[in-house]
């Protein structure tokens, strides 16, 4: 039923009492140290549909983490992830304070499981929670709460994770979306499976959650950490020596530092994880003065004249009339600003013969990843855009032939194949842009002359349509 593995992994980093200091969420504790008697636990998330069905957005709410035995919570509350984004990326969710000690297994709870998807199947999808049952007619974007079978599992931790005062440990958990969606599009949680790792140690991986867009709640000077704040999470940061800011306007700030943080900017950050559980904004990237306008970022699903349709998948800030998921027609004239972002992965640019522009109307396509300036005067789910900016799409496919430096994607989902793309060249080295490949038979950090054909990839990276021939720009390859 499914192609390729589509998935979201919870990060836990277990660091002893003896280490500096932890992160965490909700908010996140960036600098203070650990009570006596704690270790900080430290929750990532990183991310396939039945056939001729794209999911365009997956929602799902994290309610608890507990470790036995002990029935010590990692994490309480609840959260919302979005996880098509993280086909290729991973998603910051807690870091907490557990006792040292050997745990045998770690129980997790979910609920309100959300799917937006295209039906390219040729027939009427009936699936989802109400009644009558929802119906999503052919061709039809729809999204529907995925009736849930299972919304917790206990997973047993083998072999056990020891936490201790002086050393770290930490937990990849995979829930692949393979074996949680079924053929009539429900959830069933019970199929996650856990492999242990040690933070900070040669071929782990980097623990990192990228590209994250928000406002600046807060800033605390005094302590080198800021508060930012998006529609789905707010997390506290830490700006150390390894934080590079990126983008920042001349005049902004005399010296790049925590002063160039702003309450009311609206930033991309990127999150590292240190080795002893502290939440670092590596990458700051600016990306609006104030908060008047709210960025917008989603896949596009159609286009028309002056205006395309896209899903919603992250927010600056929350939009009542417009949840994440939702479908928003987007609108712009000649004069709307167009560019292309991709220097929050990389810290480069991308230039010819890769460009983008609104006023090249064959620039856009299908598939592509955009951030959208949301004007105030737009209202409901119509979007009127004085910027229109290309970011980093999420495209997993099957490496089809080619040299590992330029080879061609096929397998796509339905959502390409029904507007005519039946195939991406996926280019992992252009200038000084360079992916970063992990996965089966590479390991973590390896070098991307290990793509195995007929192999499952998931890229991530600005996709260009590249005078008939799209095109990746690969800043990230995941070999499944």
């Amino acid at each position: 039923m499914f192609r390729n593995p589509l998935r979201f992994i919870i990060l836990l980093l277990f660091c002893g009492t003896a280490l500096v200091s932890c992160g965490g969420h909700k908010l996140l504790n960036g600098g203070g140290g650990t009570p006596p008697g704690t270790a900080p636990v430290v929750l990532m998330m990183t991310d396939t549909p039945p056939a001729n069905v794209s999911i365009l957005s997956a929602q799902v709410t994290l309610t608890g983490a507990t470790l036995n035995p002990g029935n010590v919570p990692v994490f309480s509350g609840s959260t919302t992830i979005e996880l098509t984004r993280l086909q290729t990326d991973k998603a910051y969710i807690t870091t907490a304070k557990v006792a040292p000690g050997s745990y045998t297994s770690l129980a997790l709870t979910f609920s309100n499981p959300v799917l937006t998807f295209e039906n390219d199947t040729g027939a009427p999808i009936v699936a989802g929670a109400g009644s009558p049952t929802p119906t999503c007619a052919t061709g039809a974007i729809c999204t529907i709460q995925s009736v849930a079978t299972n919304l917790s599992t206990t997973i047993t931790l083998s072999p056990t994770v020891t936490v201790s005062a002086t050393t770290s440990a930490g937990l990849l958990v995979d829930v692949n979306l393979n074996n949680v969606i079924s053929a009539t599009l429900g959830a069933d949680f019970t199929g996650v499976t856990v492999s242990e790792f040690v933070p900070g140690s040669t071929g782990t991986p980097i623990l990192e959650a990228e590209d994250v867009v928000g406002t600046v709640a807060s800033t605390d000077a005094a302590n080198s950490k800021f508060s930012l704040q998006n529609s789905l999470e707010t997390v506290s940061l830490l700006v150390d020596t390894s934080t590079t800011f990126l983008n920042f306007p001349t005049g902004t700030c005399a010296t790049f530092s925590i002063a160039c943080v702003q309450a009311n900017q609206i930033l991309s950050v990127d999150i590292a994880i240190k080795s002893d559980g502290t939440a670092v904004a590596r990458n700051v990237v600016f990306e609006d003065p104030n908060a008047s306008d709210i960025d917008v970022e989603g896949t596009i699903t159609s286009l028309g004249s002056s205006t395309f349709n896209m899903v919603t998948l992250t927010e600056s800030a929350a939009i009542p009339s417009l949840p994440i998921g939702s479908v928003a027609t987007v609108t712009y004239t000649g004069s709307t600003l167009s560019d292309i972002d991709l220097i929050h992965v990389d810290s480069v640019g991308i230039t010819s013969p890769f460009l983008f522009s609104i006023s090249v109307p064959s620039d856009l396509m299908v598939g592509q990843q955009v951030q959208v300036r949301r004007n105030p005067s737009s209202s409901g789910t119509t979007i009127a855009a004085d910027r229109v900016r290309l970011r980093s799409s999420r495209v997993t496919g099957t490496y089809l032939t080619g040299p590992s430096t330029l080879f061609t994607l096929g397998t796509l989902p339905s959502l390409f194949i029904v507007h005519g793309v039946q195939t991406i060249q996926a280019q992992t080295a252009t200038g000084s842009v360079s992916a970063i490949c992990t996965g089966i038979s590479i390991g973590i950090g390896g070098s991307c002359s290990s793509l195995v054909i007929n192999h499952g990839e998931s890229v991530r990276g600005p996709l260009f349509t590249n005078s008939g021939t799209p095109t990746i720009v690969a800043t990230a390859v995941i070999q499944h």
